[in-house]
């Protein structure tokens, strides 16, 4: 969907519905204030953003001219609930989720031409369960899977012909399994 600036600012200043995520509450409030991530009165001290020197509850934006390419709601100097990135050609670039400053739920990239790039889950701010990204071509890059911010189980990873360059699994912080970019593969398909 192609967004024109004027639309993306007039939604801004109200209420809004978002796609649900286990775990994350669907009513998003958006705060009504628009501050341009150039403003030389905006600043981030230690993870909280300030406005004229206090807490700012505003939605933050970055532009290429007239066209919005990021937006981050913040309430009370914290980032809080769904940023969401364009690129200046209005394809989408990223979803992020937040909670009281803390990276929370599914946050997504995207390659400029549509396709997924990467999908992480964090919880508490720390990654959790698969993370997964992607070739630009489409192709599975990599597969890691997370407990508490800590890699724990399967991981894998692929070239971009789609053949596996890296086998491993890791359990209570030790490696298990074969890594290297050959060592995955048969004498068969070299």
């Amino acid at each position: 969907m192609r967004w024109a600036a004027c639309g993306v600012l007039l939604g801004f200043a109200s209420c809004q519905q978002d796609r649900a995520v286990p775990g994350e509450s669907t009513k998003v409030i958006t705060p009504a204030r628009v501050i341009a991530v150039t403003d030389t009165a905006l600043h981030n001290r230690n993870g909280t953003w300030f406005y004229k020197n206090r807490k700012a509850t505003a939605v933050i934006v970055e532009q290429k001219g007239p066209v919005v390419t990021a937006r981050l709601p913040v309430i009370d100097g914290k980032e809080n609930g769904l940023a969401t990135g364009w690129y200046p050609t209005s394809e989408k670039r990223f979803e992020r989720r937040y909670q009281n400053g803390n990276r929370e739920g599914r946050h997504q990239t995207w390659y400029k031409n549509g396709r997924l790039a990467g999908e992480n889950v964090f919880r508490d701010d720390k990654y959790e369960g698969p993370q997964v990204s992607y070739f630009e071509s489409g192709h599975r890059w990599q597969r890691l899977n997370y407990v508490k911010g800590y890699e724990e189980g399967k991981q894998k990873t692929w070239n971009d012909n789609g053949l596996v360059i890296n086998n491993f699994t890791i359990k209570n912080g030790k490696l298990y399994g074969v890594i290297g970019r050959y060592d995955c593969m048969s004498v068969m398909q070299k």
